[in-house]
């Protein structure tokens, strides 16, 4: 029982950790930019990330109106399980020889 208490709690520090990175811009840029330029073990990746970036965002109060709006037209569609068409995407990019690259525009 107390193995589980104390992983927990190094994932709980880990999620922190990684929440309070994602506060800064160009941190989450470069981090959102890898998560994208990598095929997903998990369809489950980009979804996760983004979660953890509008955290990130809210608890700085940094999320603007726009941007919620939008991330939830993007839940929906991660409600359905369409997120590969978001790969399948960047794939065709890279196929056609460009890349995604994720920059801070603030």
């Amino acid at each position: 029982m107390t193995t589980k208490i104390a992983n927990t709690t190094k994932s709980d520090l880990w999620l922190n950790s990684l929440i309070e990175s994602l506060k800064d811009f160009e941190y989450a840029a470069e981090y959102l930019t890898v998560i994208l330029e990598n095929d997903p073990e998990s369809e489950q990746i980009l979804r996760v990330t983004l979660q953890d970036i509008i955290k990130a965002r809210q608890d700085d109060n940094c999320l603007s109106e726009d941007a919620q709006q939008y991330y939830q037209k993007l839940e929906q569609i991660f409600a359905k399980n369409e997120e590969q068409s978001i790969y399948l995407f960047i794939n065709l990019l890279k196929a056609l020889g460009f890349k995604i690259n994720i920059i801070n525009n603030l």
